[in-house]
């Protein structure tokens, strides 16, 4: 696939969230310039309504107003192929089963991975891109058939030998009016005599997308013979064509023009494979370069997010230091002011100190003074006692006499 083809794509995004759409719109901008967004179910459908051309739906299943389902309901009333991707956080079983019966495309569940949902919408371009060119080749033969429908014998028929469509010149050699065309099969017109086991061969080398070519006896409407050279070639899954001319030496030229024909038509098939291949090729290294871009874009992001933080980091480290130098100088001068409040008091107390030393000196003294007196005082009190001793020794020595001579005077009355 081209940027061209990617940018005729047309994208419908039905989202409530503002923020989950934005982001889809964001990230699907970038390979789709054509995104049309709605905030729910109904201006969905009506923007639908309104643009008949959009190539692939994206709605989350549930959105206000009108359903994710519903609104799926609704477009599969007028368009049964469209893609339609559903997203949403959860899911019931059952209504996973009515989605998948209305023909949706994939589910994503939320939250989205952009990657994955770029991946569905590059396949359903992918489908789209081999419809379009499908459709040209269409054209393309459509455009070959018309150059020789004057001068050969041509009619197309499907898998089962259900003819669609005979040229005029066919429809004179069989005898056959265009109105009986479509009732007609395959064995209508061959010829009885040709064995089944060569026509059954045919059939299956032209299903495997042979290309076939011959001589065949045909059979007219009237049950006259005649002979033509064939060549038949698939066009899709349902389609054979029969280009053919009649073998008579009239026909000669006829037959060289038909070769020519089948000449150009498989110059034209091997041409678009030669681009399917380089095609192939470039959408391989797009995707290398996308992912490589991806990665540099999600480096860089990663890179700016830590770059953010970091300064953020650093300007609360900043601040957080701001802060520690405030309180650290308020708490110094804190501190100055008790140091000096507590140097005044050791001054005072030093004072004080002084004052007293002076005064315990006095006191020692005297104490000193008075231990002496004391200790003189107690010499004094222990040599009085001692002469106290001595008296009341002497007293006791003349009670004692006075006793003894009492004694003494008794005995002698």
């Amino acid at each position: 696939m081209n940027n061209n083809f990617l940018n005729k794509i047309i994208i419908l995004i039905v989202e409530n969230s503002q923020i989950d759409r934005k982001i889809l719109v964001d990230a699907l901008k970038k390979y789709f310039p054509n995104i049309l967004e709605a905030s729910n179910g109904e201006e969905g459908y009506e923007i639908y309504k309104e643009n008949k051309n959009i190539d692939i739906i994206i709605s989350d299943l549930n959105v206000e107003k009108l359903s994710g389902i519903n609104f799926l309901k609704l477009i599969r009333a007028s368009n049964l192929n469209i893609p339609f991707i559903v997203t949403t956080a959860r899911i019931e079983v059952d209504t996973m089963i009515e989605a998948i019966n209305l023909n949706v495309s994939s589910y994503i569940p939320k939250p989205i991975d952009i990657g994955i949902l770029l991946q569905k919408i590059d396949s359903l371009c992918e489908n789209k891109h081999f419809e379009s060119r499908l459709e040209e080749k269409r054209k393309e033969i459509a455009y070959l058939l018309e150059a020789v429908d004057v001068a050969a014998l041509i009619f197309r028929m499907n898998a089962k030998g259900e003819i669609s469509y005979m040229n005029t010149a066919m429809c004179e050699v069989s005898g056959y009016d265009k109105e009986e065309i479509t009732s007609l099969n395959f064995d209508d017109i061959i010829h009885p005599e040709i064995p089944k086991k060569y026509i059954n061969r045919t059939w299956d080398e032209l299903k495997n997308g042979k290309l076939w070519k011959g001589n065949t006896k045909f059979i007219t409407k009237e049950g006259e013979t005649f002979y033509l050279n064939n060549t038949i070639f698939k066009t899709n899954m349902e389609d054979f064509i029969t280009i053919a001319f009649l073998t008579t030496k009239e026909n000669l030229e006829k037959r060289d023009f038909q070769r020519k024909v089948i000449l150009k038509f498989q110059e034209s098939n091997k041409r678009e494979f030669e681009l399917k291949t380089q095609n192939s090729e470039l959408e391989e290294k797009f995707e290398k370069l996308k992912n490589l871009y991806e990665g540099t874009l999600n480096a860089l992001k990663v890179l700016k997010d830590k770059n953010i933080s970091n300064v953020r980091q650093l300007n609360h480290y900043e601040l957080q230091g701001d802060n520690l130098t405030q309180k650290y100088e308020k708490f110094m001068n804190s501190k100055k002011e008790e140091v000096e409040v507590y140097i005044k008091s050791l001054n005072i107390e030093k004072k004080k100190n002084e004052k007293l030393i002076f005064k315990y000196d006095e006191l020692l003294e005297l104490v000193n003074n008075l231990k002496e007196k004391n200790t003189n005082l107690e010499e004094e009190i222990k040599n009085k006692n001692i002469k106290i001793n001595d008296l009341n020794e002497i007293l006791l020595n003349k009670e004692n006499e006075k006793s003894k001579k009492g004694l003494f005077d008794f005995n002698k009355k």
